[in-house]
C-alpha cells in the first residue's frame, strides 16, 4: 500500500513537471551496460526483500559487504602493480613500496617471462625487461625478494600460463627463508581462460592449461591455506572493450569452469574456494554503477557457491575483489587528469566495499611509470582512506533507491548472461564458438561510437581539449643493456648449477605431464623440484610444451 501511494505520488509529480522531465528523459541516459536510467528513483523502484536480497554486512548474501565492521575494522589493502626491468631494480622498488605504508608488491613481468621464454630465446630479443621484470629462474626470485620476508609480505604476481612455475619459486624461497608455508600470503593471477579471449598471453592448449590451474588450486588447498592461487580477471574484458555486465558474467563463467574442474577431481569447494578472488575494473565511466556492480557480485557469488557447489564455510562464499583502475580509460591527452580518474576509481571501489585496490599512474600510458608517479598513486589511496570519512560506515550507499534498484537490475542481467553461456555448454564452448570475442567487439564498438559522436564525454579527448606545449613525458627509462645482463646471468647460472639434477627434474615433469590429470599426477611437486635445481622458466615450460604442445588461435569461427 505504501509503495503504491509513492508510485501514485510520483506520477502526479511527473505530471506537474511534465515539460522539464520530458526534456530530461529525451536525453535517453543509460549505463554503458544498456540499463536505462530514470530521472528519479523512489522506494517503489527498490522492490527487494531486505533480508533475502540485501541483509546485513558480514551475513549471507554479503550484498552489503563481506565483514560486519567493514573498513572501520580494517582498511582495504593498498596494492600496486609495479616492476622495473631488472630483478635488482625491482627489489629496490618493492622495498620502498613496503616502507611507504606497507604496500604489498603486485609484480609486473615482461612479455618473454609471461610466455615462458628465457631471455636468450630468439623471440625474446628486444622484449627483455620492456614491460616489467625479467624473471628467468629461482635466482632472480631470490634477488627480487632479498631483504623481504615472505612470511610477512603479501606478494601478488601477474602471471598466467607459467603460473605454476612462479608458485614453485615462491614455495622454494619461502622454505629457504625458514617460513611457515601455512602463513605464506600472496596470489597468482593464473586465469588462463581470459588469455584466450581478452589478452593473448597463452602457451598451452585449453585442456592442459586448465589442468595446470587445477594443480595449483589443489596444491595450495593442501599446503598453502593462506595463499590465493587464482585471481580471476574480469578487468581484462573491459580492457578489450566489454561492458560491465559482460565483465562480470565472463569472469564468473571462467571461475565456475575452474571450480567445476577442481570439483571433478575430488577437491572440496571449501578447501580451495577461499583461494579464489577477482581482479575487476573500477573506472568504467559511471561511479555509482561501479559500486552497484560490486554489491551484486557478492550476492551472485555467495548464492552460487552455496546453492550450486554446496559450500558450507561462509569464508568460501565471500566474493573477494582486487579492483584496479587505468589501462585503456586513461589518456595521453592532459595526463594529469588521470590522477582525478584514478581517485574516482578508488572512491568507487571503497563505496563498493572491495578488499584490495590498485591504482594505475598518470604516466602509465607513456611506458613503465616513474617511481614518483608510483608513489603518487599509492598516496592517492591514503588520501581517500584518511581524508574522506568513507571508511567510517559500512556500505554507505545501502538503502539508496537508485543503487538498490541498480544492484538488482545488474544482478538480473548478469544471471541472464550466465544462463546464455551455460546453454552454449559453458565458457570453453563459448570461447571456441567465438561468442565471447564477438560480444566484446560489439561492446567496444558501441563505447567508441559514443565517444566519437560526443554522446559520452572524454575530457581532453572529445571535449575540453587544450593545446599543451609541455616537454615529452619521461617514464621509467628502460636500459637496453639489461637484456644482455640477463642473458649473461643465464649463462652463468647454467655453468654453476647441477645440470644433471636439472635434466632429471625436467624428465620428471615430462613423465608426470604424460599421465592423465589427477590428484596423484599433480604437476606441482616435479615443478618445485625443477625450480629447486635452478631450472629456468624456459626449460620448465619447454618440458611441458613437449607433452602439451602450443595453442594456435583459430583463423576463423
Amino acid at each position: 500500500m505504501y509503495l503504491e501511494q509513492i508510485k501514485t505520488a510520483e506520477e502526479e509529480w511527473k505530471e506537474r513537471h511534465k515539460e522539464e522531465i520530458s526534456q530530461a528523459e529525451a536525453l535517453n541516459a543509460a549505463c554503458e551496460d544498456g540499463i536505462p536510467l530514470k530521472v528519479l528513483y523512489t522506494p517503489s523502484d527498490s522492490k527487494t526483500d531486505y533480508y533475502a536480497d540485501i541483509g546485513f554486512p558480514g551475513d549471507f548474501p554479503f550484498t552489503r559487504g563481506n565483514d560486519a565492521a567493514g573498513y572501520r575494522k580494517k582498511l582495504w589493502t593498498v596494492s600496486h602493480y609495479a616492476g622495473f626491468g631488472s630483478p635488482r631494480e625491482t627489489n629496490v622498488l618493492f622495498r620502498k613500496m613496503i616502507d611507504h605504508g606497507g604496500v604489498p608488491p603486485y609484480m609486473a613481468l615482461d612479455l618473454p617471462t609471461q610466455l615462458g621464454l628465457d631471455p636468450d630465446h630468439p623471440m625474446a630479443r628486444g622484449e627483455v625487461g620492456m614491460a616489467g621484470t625479467s624473471v628467468t629462474s629461482l635466482r632472480d626470485w631470490e634477488t627480487i625478494f632479498e631483504g623481504i620476508k615472505l612470511e610477512d609480505t603479501f606478494v601478488g604476481t601477474v602471471i598466467n600460463a607459467p603460473a605454476a612455475v612462479f608458485l614453485a619459486m615462491h614455495v622454494v624461497l619461502a622454505e629457504k627463508q625458514g617460513a611457515d608455508l601455512k602463513k605464506i600470503r600472496g596470489n597468482l593471477q593464473n586465469d588462463i581462460l581470459k588469455e584466450f579471449t581478452a589478452r593473448g598471453n597463452f602457451i598451452f592448449p585449453v585442456a592442459p592449461s586448465l589442468r595446470l590451474v587445477t594443480d595449483t588450486l589443489e596444491y595450495c588447498a593442501q599446503h598453502l591455506p593462506s595463499y590465493w592461487p587464482l585471481n580471476v580477471c574480469g578487468g581484462h574484458y573491459p580492457e578489450a572493450g566489454a561492458n560491465r555486465v559482460h565483465e562480470v558474467a565472463f569472469a564468473f563463467a571462467d571461475a565456475f569452469t575452474y571450480i567445476d574442474d577442481a570439483v571433478r577431481r575430488g577437491v572440496n569447494i571449501d578447501d580451495f574456494g577461499k583461494g579464489i578472488f577477482f581482479l575487476m575494473k573500477t573506472n568504467h565511466t559511471d561511479l555509482l554503477e561501479e559500486a552497484a556492480k560490486f554489491r551484486a557480485m557478492r550476492k551472485i557469488w555467495a548464492t552460487r557457491l552455496r546453492d550450486h557447489y554446496g559450500a558450507r564455510d561462509a569464508e568460501t562464499m565471500k566474493c573477494r575483489v582486487l579492483a584496479h583502475s587505468g589501462g585503456s580509460l586513461l589518456t595521453r591527452e592532459r595526463p594529469e587528469l588521470n590522477i582525478a580518474r584514478t581517485t574516482l576509481a578508488c572512491v568507487a571501489g571503497v563505496l563498493g566495499g572491495i578488499q584490495l585496490i590498485g591504482l594505475r599512474t598518470m604516466d602509465e600510458v607513456f611506458g613503465i611509470p616513474t617511481e614518483k608517479s608510483e608513489l603518487i598513486a599509492i598516496g592517492t589511496q591514503h588520501v581517500v582512506a584518511h581524508e574522506t570519512g568513507l571508511p567510517d560506515v559500512v556500505d554507505p550507499l545501502g538503502g539508496s533507491y537508485y543503487v538498490e534498484a541498480l544492484t538488482a537490475e545488474f544482478e538480473r542481467k548478469v544471471l541472464e548472461e550466465l544462463e546464455r553461456i551455460e546453454r552454449m555448454g559453458g565458457m570453453v564452448k563459448a570461447i571456441e564458438a567465438g561468442y565471447v570475442r564477438k560480444a566484446i567487439a560489439q561492446d567496444a564498438y558501441r563505447t567508441h561510437l559514443a565517444w566519437e559522436t560526443g554522446a559520452k564525454v572524454k575530457v581532453g579527448v572529445n571535449k575540453y581539449q587544450i593545446e599543451e606545449n609541455d616537454p615529452p613525458r619521461q617514464p621509467y627509462a628502460y636500459k637496453p643493456e639489461e637484456e644482455q645482463r640477463q642473458v649473461e646471468a643465464l649463462k652463468q647460472l647454467r655453468r654453476e648449477r647441477d645440470n644433471a639434477a636439472v635434466d632429471n627434474a625436467l624428465k620428471r615433469i615430462v613423465e608426470v605431464a604424460k599421465r592423465p590429470a589427477a590428484t596423484g599426477n599433480n604437476l606441482m611437486p616435479p615443478i618445485i623440484e625443477a625450480v629447486r635445481a635452478y631450472a629456468t622458466i624456459g626449460e620448465i615450460c619447454g618440458a611441458l610444451r613437449q607433452v602439451f604442445g602450443e595453442y594456435s588461435e583459430p583463423t576463423s569461427f
